[in-house]
């Protein structure tokens, strides 16, 4: 490839891998610019090599721009499609190459047909979350979009009336970004059924912000197959669902576990009061909410001694701990809904549903057996191999893309 491929981060605790694995397996191509508004120092970035990108006047993409043409640029990666990033993407010249990587949230966050199936019973009651009014429901559903695209494309004809009130429910800023980008990479290859559901013509690339070397860093233990306190979600969100898992756990016998639930960043202060006040009257003294940032290595200490994990996420979220705790030996527990489950069950690993989950699968860790064929997955996968094989996949994508527009 004979053109600098420019990244746009935020300020995030996953730009430095991202950065390694880039300039592992394509050294010296690529720049790295990390949004920031504001004068003061980076939260999480450490790379010696990322330029600040102040993005609050039309002024400072319009300059930016001017820079990517200036040196020729011929595509950029939009770490997260946010608002900035949609901005971005919509000011662009339509030859250079746009590649969304998604995190999650701003997919399912800013379209709404996705977010409103995130939560189950219990925490949608937690939320004070009403059913929308039938007006709404009208005009926000599947085939309300189907017609919005048969409209747009001009396939099917609709009185101005009903195709204005369409346009104005989905053609949106965020929709309007998506429609240009060429190339997307979700966190699972699954998930590439929403950009389909979108009706996107993007195709589809690969990219891991994580190697399994990065993930088991500082983790000096083998296994914890002989281990017995549990892992309860990765965060505050409360698209972790939290309370739906302590009602589905309120029945069993824990003895001396512990129940660690990190609740350290996301979510709102109220919904972090639910789920300490909850997990503490259903739990007692088994409950333990990780209020505070900790060292990895107090963390690691932590995940050391969990033998089981339950993430009750809807949608793609965790994946990183899914792969690092799986490698370790834990029984994972997935939300039946979520196309992480699907994915690593088709790929061979044991996974188990929350849905069926009872006492007595919660106290058995799995097998030596289990666990040499869930490492020999997440090793096909996302070793520092073949997270290398991806990027170079990803560039030949990329580079394909590109002829195709200069043609």
């Amino acid at each position: 490839m004979n053109t600098k491929i420019i990244h746009i981060f935020n300020d995030d605790k996953f730009v430095d891998t991202a950065i390694s694995i880039m300039e592992f397996s394509h050294p010296n191509e690529s720049e790295y610019y990390v949004i920031k508004n504001d004068e003061n120092d980076f939260n999480y970035v450490k790379s010696g090599i990322v330029k600040r990108l102040k993005l609050t006047l039309d002024k400072d993409y319009s300059d930016f721009i001017q820079e990517l043409k200036n040196k020729k640029s011929q595509v950029v990666f939009l770490h997260a499609l946010d608002f900035y990033k949609q901005k971005m993407v919509l000011l662009l010249p339509e030859k250079i190459v746009k590649v969304w990587l998604i995190w999650g949230y701003d997919l399912y966050g800013n379209w709404q047909l996705f977010n409103d199936k995130l939560y189950e019973k219990k925490t949608i009651q937690a939320l004070n979350l009403k059913k929308p009014s039938l007006k709404i429901q009208l005009i926000n559903n599947s085939f309300s979009f189907w017609l919005f695209d048969k409209t747009n494309k001009k396939v099917i004809w609709l009185p101005n009336k009903i195709s204005n009130i369409l346009k104005s429910n989905f053609y949106n800023h965020f929709y309007k970004a998506a429609e240009k980008i060429d190339i997307v990479i979700p966190v699972i290859k699954d998930e590439y059924v929403f950009i389909k559901k979108l009706k996107l013509q993007a195709k589809l690339g690969t990219f891991s912000y994580g190697t399994l070397e990065d993930l088991l860093k500082g983790n000096d233990i083998d296994n914890v197959l002989n281990k017995s306190n549990i892992l309860i979600g990765n965060s505050a969100d409360p698209s972790n669902n939290h309370l739906d898992v302590f009602d589905k756990l309120r029945n069993f016998n824990f003895k001396d576990r512990k129940l660690f639930v990190p609740l350290s960043y996301g979510g709102t202060v109220e919904y972090k009061e639910k789920v300490i006040v909850s997990g503490k009257e259903i739990f007692g003294d088994s409950f333990v909410p990780l209020l505070d940032f900790m060292s990895l290595e107090k963390y690691n200490e932590i995940l050391s001694s969990c033998g089981f994990v339950i993430f009750n996420h809807v949608r793609q979220q965790g994946v990183g701990n899914i792969v690092s705790m799986g490698h370790l030996g834990a029984k994972l527990f997935l939300n039946s809904k979520s196309p992480v489950l699907k994915y690593f069950s088709n790929l061979g690993m044991k996974i188990f549903d929350i849905e069926t989950m009872n006492e007595f699968q919660l106290s058995e860790n799995i097998t030596n057996q289990e666990l040499d064929k869930n490492r020999m997955v997440l090793n096909n996968e996302y070793s520092k191999k073949a997270v290398n094989d991806k990027v170079l996949n990803l560039l030949k994508i990329v580079n394909e893309q590109i002829i195709d527009k200069n043609k």
